[in-house]
């Protein structure tokens, strides 16, 4: 009997820890000015007045994973959403408005400061341990001369494995889960001198996520829109569909 019990155990275990959290992770954003750029006049309120005349500020963020790919969308005005493929290593970025025909698609396999500075950015695990929601959480801190994104995590939660984001190298995501192994519950994001942004998980959901959410529309390349080109990032025209009736 205790033998049985001992197999179920481990078998159990490793259903847990062996799986990808596959699901919905929903997160609160605040932001926080630099001191330096509230004495030139930009203040948090007139930041976020900037932000949502662009129709680029947003207070909460919806990310599902599945299998390496993710999906997030804000709650912006344009809605504004992003598709993660795991095969392709690319970002992209949709939305409603005026720019609705339009995608940014951004090759995650690329460190943009790295690529222009040739120094990768510096990844440590930091001594330090919080806690957060109730979950003893560690940080992962990544920092490049521009900024710093600090990324805390329980380790016996959201569990991932790091193999399936490894082309991931923006935002230091591959590297930050090669030591959590595990998906965040807080990310800092600090650009030095001009402004924080911090993204606390407040709701999670495990859920079946279904497949066409990550489907990605038939994209032309349009030299007209690129005429300012950057390493690591392309954007294309979104071809439409013909309705038939």
């Amino acid at each position: 009997m205790k033998r049985k019990l001992t197999i179920l155990f481990l078998f159990l275990t490793g259903v847990t820890y062996g799986q990808s959290f596959e699901g919905t992770l929903t997160y609160k954003t605040d932001f926080e000015v630099a001191e330096k750029m509230v004495k030139m006049g930009m203040t948090k309120e007139k930041l976020i007045a900037s932000m949502k005349q662009e129709g680029t500020y947003s207070d909460t963020t919806k990310i599902s994973y599945k299998q390496g790919n993710y999906y997030s969308i804000q709650n912006s005005k344009p809605k504004s959403w992003t598709i993660y493929k795991a095969d392709s290593g690319k970002i992209y970025t949709m939305q409603d408005g005026e720019s609705k025909d339009i995608c940014t698609v951004l090759d995650a396999t690329i460190d943009l400061e790295s690529k222009m500075t040739g120094k990768m950015p510096i990844v440590m695990k930091l001594d330090t341990t919080i806690l957060n929601n109730n979950s003893t959480c560690y940080i992962v801190s990544v920092k490049w001369k521009s900024g710093t994104y600090d990324y805390y995590y329980d380790p016996t939660k959201l569990t991932v494995k790091p193999s399936l984001f490894e082309k991931h190298t923006y935002d230091g995501w591959a590297e930050f889960l090669k030591i959590s192994n595990s998906l965040p519950f807080k990310i800092v994001k600090t650009t030095k001198g001009i402004k924080t942004v911090t993204m606390t998980l407040v709701s999670i959901k495990t859920e079946t996520i279904n497949e066409k959410i990550f489907t990605i529309p038939n994209l032309i390349p349009d030299k007209n829109l690129n005429i300012i080109k950057t390493a690591n990032r392309e954007y294309m025209r979104i071809k439409k569909v013909n309705k038939t009736k």
